[in-house]
């Protein structure tokens, strides 16, 4: 079979629309600020790929043949959603510009993020910023794919696909029930957090290994508390730690307000254990000028909200340092 072949132009079929609407070469020119040749000549190539007259040419008007009509019904239609469609997507992409996809591991994006998007849509009213809670792997994945045009997180592996800008080096504590021995002092020695069972889900890879490494520095040993061992959502793991489940190693940034009158917070006196937040782009691709604006501003509300912490100061003279 022949192939399909659309050979019709769209603009010789703009121009035969032009004539039928216009009733006159003359003010179709005008209208399409060409010459009158130029509009006879694009009637007559529709014509003739069409191999059909459209037009009744007289001295004093222009009139639409049988075929004209039938054409000029239908491809007005088609033409007009054609017009439709491409508005719609020249308005998508304004949209699109104007829009930033910011990925983030749940705690972050509930806790840390959410009123950082708050400031910056104040700042900035004209820029949607589409927040996405995710796990880390499909953070990173949306990332790479350009779904997203960065990722607020903790980098677990280093990926040369990936650029990694850190923020902020969060301190793990001690999450406890109230009434805990360990909340007596206000802090303890790591030794002394390990005598209690540890709640760590499995799928805490990262957390769970700088754990264990630090324990085995000291030759301490680790329980793990069963319940917690499948755990995925932190909210799950900080809502046993109050129930008296066990003790949960946590970054302290990223406890919500609502958890800290349920809960005990215990500084590890001889341990420190940070987990680096940081942005995530891919490596080589740019910004838009709106994400990096919402990056900047990201930058500003993390060092105004620690400005005399010293992991945030070391972290930021090292600016392409991946994290661990």
């Amino acid at each position: 079979m022949d192939k399909e072949r659309f050979d019709i132009s769209l603009e010789d079929l703009q121009t035969f629309l032009a004539v039928a609407d216009q009733g006159s070469f003359s003010r179709a020119a005008e209208r399409l600020a060409l010459s009158q040749p130029s509009i006879s000549n694009r009637v007559k190539r529709l014509e003739e790929k069409l191999n059909v007259r459209l037009l009744e040419r007289t001295t004093r008007k222009v009139e639409l043949t049988q075929h004209g009509r039938r054409l000029h019904e239908r491809a007005s239609i088609t033409l007009r959603a054609l017009r439709d469609l491409l508005q719609e997507f020249h308005a998508e992409t304004g949209m699109r510009r104007r829009q930033v996809e910011v990925a983030a591991t749940m705690m972050i994006a509930s806790v840390a993020l959410a009123p950082i998007l708050g400031s910056f849509a104040e700042a900035h009213p004209d820029i949607s910023v589409r927040l996405r809670d995710r796990i880390p792997d499909a953070a990173v994945a949306e990332v790479l794919d350009g779904e997203c045009d960065m990722a607020v997180m903790v980098l677990e592996r280093s990926n040369p696909a990936l650029a990694f800008e850190p923020l902020l080096a969060d301190r793990c504590v001690a999450v406890t029930p109230l009434g805990h021995p360990l909340l007596q002092k206000g802090s303890a020695t790591f030794a002394e957090v390990l005598r209690y069972s540890i709640l760590s889900p499995d799928g805490h890879v990262a957390l769970r290994r700088a754990i264990e490494e630090a324990a085995a520095a000291r030759g301490l040993d680790i329980t793990l508390s069963a319940p917690a061992r499948g755990v995925t959502n932190v909210m799950t793991l900080l809502a046993m730690a109050a129930a008296g489940l066990g003790v949960c190693i946590h970054p302290s940034t990223l406890i919500p307000a609502e958890f800290r009158p349920t809960i005990g917070l215990v500084e590890i006196e001889d341990c420190e254990i940070l987990r680096t937040i940081g942005i995530v782009t891919a490596t080589g691709r740019n910004l838009s000028g709106p994400a990096m604006r919402f990056r900047e501003h990201l930058r500003r509300a993390v060092h105004m909200a620690y400005p005399d912490a010293p992991e945030v100061r070391r972290m930021q003279t090292q600016p392409s340092s991946p994290a661990g």
